[in-house]
């Protein structure tokens, strides 16, 4: 038995396994392919705005500062160094030009950085400076412009610069850009919360404010991002970084996009899809599950009743051998009996010719006589039983009696309880209708529900047979005793083949099974419970059919 349920047990497994890998890891695989295929495409999309934005915003900053450069070339080739040096003019322009908010002050300068003119917010702290040594100064005589780095300087502000000289480097016109504006050019650069946009030097320091307030580079970031490369994209794990250079090549704008931030979208798509996936795992599991122990249930119960049909197919050839000995005993004893019972006759038609004062112990050879024939009509019904037993092998309808059939039933096993005790009740109800069905097979039914009780209840125990009727006329056998019943969780499974509670060398477990069989062919039906006294009940319930419905 442990073998065969190792034996399912691996079918089970097998089949699991099957549908696992024919259904669970396909769907995974495709699960797992549209999620890269999703993070491909937001990566993709995520360096196309970026290029796309920081294209925009060096335009931006690069059309800004190149106009503060013309707008200074400009003023110095259009008025002469004499105009620049009343104050009152230099008023006027510088009314003129920070109108916008975008220029902060305005200085004149010699060429021997000596200042002579300013007009702003700073003239205390820049008054009489002398700006020759400043490399910003020098830089801008040779070249002619300068546009210098985010610096504090004598203001103790951050800021930066924008000087030109005339055309014959008399003098320099320096103005202070305003901070915030040039700054407020990055603002719409963030391309989400976790994004950064910001503008380094070529030593890496911050010229402008980092959207997410962020003080210097961290040591990856200055690994991955070189001013000396004038446009790069590098993808990391979490971050996009773009950059292109500004201006001359001074200053580097650096654009970060968090992948995180874009992921939106695609991540309640892919959390949707996860969630299907998840959902299909687990009715795909649950399916497979169930169609896998249905499957291997099916399949040991069709082994089951194959190996019970063997079993049974073979208890019939059996049975037919045993109903032919029998048949050849009964006719074998017969003959003997015959000639025994004419033996007997013939003492006894000779005794009443003896005289019975000759013959000593006359009423004793009367009484032999008498006890021969009684024994020998005994022994006659024996062989009567065994030829109707040995014809009752082949399948048959014929009218049949219930309550005859009980009783004979009952005169097999009547012996056996006697010997052990075991009371046998009969509640056989009057008047019951005969029925066309195949009395052998049914008789059958009877001999193993009655067995099954005889076993069950043991010495000194109480087996009851009743018939009857129920109220839709059929014919209704019930077989109880006062044994030990039957286990709640044993019921559902009594009739299973091969199923048997007692020791492997007391049964077979299929006696109830072909009991079941065998009234279900019959049209009736068959059932058992337990007794509210103790015990168990089987009912066997029989359609009614006539002869003529028959014919």
């Amino acid at each position: 038995m442990d073998r065969l349920k190792k034996y399912y047990s691996a079918i089970t497994k097998r089949l699991l396994i099957a549908f696992f890998f024919l259904s669970i890891v396909p769907i995974v695989c495709f699960a797992w392919i549209m999620k890269d295929i999703v993070e491909d495409t937001n990566v993709v999309k995520q360096r196309e705005l970026a290029a796309s934005t920081i294209e925009h915003r060096t335009e931006v900053i690069s059309i800004f500062l190149k106009d503060k450069i013309a707008l200074l070339n400009m003023i110095v080739s259009f008025y002469p160094k004499e105009f620049f040096l009343v104050q009152e003019n230099l008023d006027k322009l510088y009314l003129a030009l920070g109108s916008q908010g975008d220029i902060v002050d305005l200085q004149v300068i010699d060429s021997a950085g000596m200042q002579h003119g300013y007009v702003g917010p700073y003239r205390a702290m820049v008054e009489d400076k002398n700006y020759s040594d400043a490399p910003w100064f020098r830089e801008t005589m040779i070249s002619g412009v300068h546009v210098s780095d985010v610096f504090t300087g004598y203001r103790n502000v951050p800021h930066f610069v924008v000087a030109v000289t005339d055309s014959l480097k008399h003098f320099v016109l320096r103005t202070t850009i305003n901070s915030s504006i040039f700054n407020s050019l990055l603002h719409s650069a963030q391309l989400g919360p976790h994004s950064d946009a910001f503008i380094i030097n070529r030593a890496g320091e911050f010229q402008t404010p980092s959207l997410l307030g962020r003080i210097n580079l961290t040591d990856s970031e200055k690994k991955l991002i070189s001013i000396d490369n004038k446009s790069q994209a590098v993808v990391t794990a979490t971050d996009i970084y773009k950059t292109r250079t500004i201006g001359n090549g001074q200053w580097l704008l650096v654009l970060k996009a968090n992948l995180a931030d874009s992921l939106g979208y695609y991540l309640t798509l892919r959390n949707r899809m996860i969630i299907i996936v998840g959902i299909i795992i687990i009715i795909s599991s649950a399916a497979a599950v169930t169609i896998s122990v249905a499957l291997t249930r099916n399949l040991e119960r069709a082994d089951k009743e194959d190996a019970a049909h063997s079993l049974q197919f073979a208890h019939v050839e059996k049975m037919a051998t045993i109903g032919r000995l029998a048949a050849g005993i009964a006719h074998e004893i017969n003959n003997p009996l015959q000639m025994i019972t004419n033996q007997a006759g013939w003492i006894s038609e000779l005794l009443p010719d003896e005289d019975p004062a000759a013959v000593k112990n006359m009423a004793e050879y009367q009484n032999s006589v008498d006890k021969i024939r009684y024994h020998v009509k005994r022994a006659g019904a024996i062989t009567h039983r065994l030829l109707g037993f040995s014809r009752k092998m082949t399948l048959q309808q014929d009218q049949v009696q219930i309550n005859e059939l009980i009783t004979e039933t009952l005169s097999f096993v009547e012996r056996e309880a006697e010997n052990d005790n075991i009371t046998i009740v009969r509640n056989l109800g009057p008047d019951l209708p005969p029925t066309m069905t195949d009395g052998p097979q049914l008789q059958q039914v009877f001999l193993n529900l009655i067995n099954n009780a005889l076993d069950a209840v043991g010495p000194k125990g109480v087996v009851e047979i009743s018939t009857g009727t129920d109220a839709n006329g059929n014919l209704v056998v019930k077989c109880g005793d006062n044994g030990p019943g039957i286990k709640p969780e044993n019921l559902k499974q009594i009739f299973d083949p091969f199923f048997t509670t007692k020791d492997p060398d007391k049964g077979t477990g299929l006696g109830l099974y072909i009991s079941y069989d065998i009234v279900k062919k019959l049209g009736g039906s068959i059932s058992v419970e337990n007794r509210k006294d103790g015990g168990a009940l089987f009912r066997v319930v029989l359609p009614v059919k006539s002869y003529s419905k028959q014919e």
